[in-house]
């Protein structure tokens, strides 16, 4: 049996029964995780890879700073290589996640997970454009 207590913000938090969940009375009912979210680092240092082949990256990289946040798309029809991740930032594509990491991550995002880049560094070198990133996983 459960017991039912208020949050305290116009939900019913539900006690017992199976698990604590927070239900807002303002939604379908769905129940709404528990705030207990936390990111995992999965890779520590890498490196967005294909920089060199992307038209306009200097336009993308115009405005990037440490601390930015890349998003991740799987790109499973890659001939080349099927564990595929292109790395954006905001709209513009900069390359892709380096195929020494990309498996796990790959299988990792095609079972769900959201992960994705974080800039840890930018450097010029030539006309080359190398940024540097941690990847996260929020579980």
């Amino acid at each position: 049996m459960s017991e039912q207590e208020t949050d305290g913000m116009g939900g019913l938090a539900v006690i017992g029964g199976g698990g604590l969940g927070i239900f807002d009375p303002n939604s379908s009912g769905m129940p709404v995780p528990p705030p207990f979210q936390q990111v995992i680092c999965l890779v520590e240092e890498t490196y967005v890879a294909g920089t060199k082949h992307v038209k306009d990256i200097d336009e993308a990289v115009e405005g990037l700073k440490v601390g930015d946040k890349l998003r991740f798309e799987r790109e499973k029809g890659n001939l080349v290589d099927g564990w595929a991740i292109k790395v954006f930032a905001g709209s513009h594509r900069l390359g892709y996640v380096s195929v020494e990491v990309n498996e796990i991550l790959a299988r990792l995002m095609d079972g769900g997970k959201h992960v994705y880049g974080v800039v840890t560094g930018l450097e010029l070198r030539g006309t080359w454009h190398k940024i540097h990133m941690e990847v996260d996983l929020d579980d």
